[in-house]
């Protein structure tokens, strides 16, 4: 029996991403890319082989590192009769499926601008669910729920970051811990302030 396969990312702040033992990559046009036990993907934004690294990072260096003035990593609760949303600013990709796709819950103009009890408990779940970024989880009762049961993949978002799915482990020098290990979103324009997570930025920086 062949053992079963551990699932990392690994890197430093000099690097790109190196993923070990993934064997589900999907790109943009939802087409899976061919396997490899190792494969290193751009985090700089230049490369001319997306998603793949051509090594342009080094012409000028790589240093991934956050920033100081980055949003804080702070769990903020939305309380409501039957469901508490959970929404930490800190790790928010600002993906907009959650504003989009059910707007009488989650609405940036309205104070609170999560309103639990705006909406059917089911569609709440499916849209925390559908979170890439773990900043969206939530509680019934005394439980909170935030971890998915998926296999391991990972899939490039068209002009936006890397959607990590199904417990791929993240290994790098500064010891980082995503906030949902389960899921999570990986910034590959270079211009994140909570690198190496997406933070959003590359909707102002009109990344391709």
């Amino acid at each position: 029996m062949m053992p079963e396969k551990n699932p990392y990312i690994v890197f430093t702040k000099h690097t790109p991403y190196i993923v070990m033992d993934v064997d589900t990559i999907i790109d943009e046009n939802h087409q899976k890319l061919k396997a490899s036990s190792v494969v290193a993907l751009c985090r700089c934004g230049k490369s001319s082989a997306q998603p793949y690294c051509d090594d342009i990072h080094a012409v000028d260096g790589l240093r991934e590192e956050k920033s100081k003035d980055r949003a804080p990593d702070h769990l903020k609760d939305y309380i409501g009769d039957d469901i508490t949303v959970h929404f930490n600013l800190g790790v928010c990709c600002h993906d907009g499926c959650c504003v989009e796709k059910l707007p009488q819950v989650f609405d940036i103009n309205k104070k609170p601008w999560i309103q639990p009890n705006n909406g059917k408990i089911k569609d709440i779940i499916n849209i925390v669910e559908g979170c890439p970024s773990g900043a969206l989880s939530y509680s019934i009762g005394s439980r909170r729920y935030q971890d998915l049961d998926r296999p391991p993949s990972i899939h490039i978002q068209k002009d936006g970051p890397i959607e990590i799915k199904g417990f791929i482990k993240l290994k790098d020098d500064e010891n980082t811990v995503p906030a949902c290990k389960e899921h999570y979103t990986l910034c590959r324009c270079s211009s994140s302030k909570n690198k190496p997570f997406c933070d959003g930025a590359h909707l102002d920086g009109n990344f391709e």
